[in-house]
């Protein structure tokens, strides 16, 4: 299971230093917002899941950490990245060349 999430990880983050270098070459903002949402749909909640779990085997959390706080962190960071994304699609205005 570890090995499935850190593949699923290393795409996320292929895809996500992909969407930043077309900001970075073509000066776009809706890139940018397009590469912090991928990154908040994606790359945050695997971490999170991998950290919480890795910190709570050493420390011993109590099953409402695993049951409740990560479910809901996750949940948050996902609503924030799709928004971000809406806000690219939609809102963001690209820069006149």
């Amino acid at each position: 299971m570890l090995s499935a999430t850190l593949i699923a990880t290393g795409l996320a983050l292929f895809i996500v230093f992909h969407a930043y270098s077309g900001y970075r070459r073509n000066n776009s903002t809706r890139m940018l917002y397009l590469a912090v949402g991928l990154c908040l749909i994606t790359v945050v909640p695997m971490a999170l899941s991998i950290g919480i779990n890795s910190l709570g085997q050493s420390i011993g959390f109590q099953s409402r950490v695993y049951t409740f706080y990560l479910p809901l962190l996750s949940r948050i960071s996902e609503i924030i990245g799709l928004c971000t994304l809406l806000y690219s699609l939609l809102v963001v205005p690209s820069p006149p060349r």
